[in-house]
């Protein structure tokens, strides 16, 4: 197995960034949740779309959690699709997403001001999923265009 260090420190790295937001308290959390929802709100507002703040930061937490392990399992691809075969190599992406996702989640258990939720381990997992969905239609392109070329 030839994994290029690159992508192996860039999962080493991403995977840190992901367990160090979880150890941070509530309040710090939900201080860069709100960053995000007060300066975004508004502009949601102009386009016509009503949404309440609460129910807004809600969908923004949630789209951090997804996009967070999009670019995970977009990594994971990256770093391991020329090394295993096909069955193989979903199955370690899809175990390893699933262990980070809930190791994440356990950590908040014991991080003030924060909670553990399987609803978030289940989005985590989704965004694992579709990053891999997202950059393996990308190379089927890519060796589809190479093949006519």
């Amino acid at each position: 197995m030839k994994i290029q260090s690159w992508t192996k420190y860039s999962i080493f790295i991403w995977t840190s960034f992901i367990l160090i937001q979880s150890l941070l308290p509530g309040e710090v959390s939900s201080n860069q949740s709100d960053f995000i929802v007060d300066t975004l709100h508004p502009f949601i507002q102009r386009l016509g779309i009503h949404m309440g703040v609460d129910t807004f930061s809600f969908w923004i937490r949630k789209l951090a959690h997804f996009t967070e392990y999009f670019i995970l399992g977009v990594l994971l691809f990256v770093a391991y699709q020329s090394s295993y075969q096909k069955m193989k190599l979903y199955t370690i992406i899809f175990l390893q997403g699933l262990i980070t996702a809930s190791i994440d989640e356990t950590i908040q258990l014991f991080t003030p001001n924060r909670s553990g939720e399987l609803r978030d381990v289940l989005i985590d997992f989704l965004g694992v999923m579709f990053g891999v969905l997202f950059v393996y239609l990308i190379y089927q392109k890519v060796i589809k265009h190479k093949k006519q070329i």
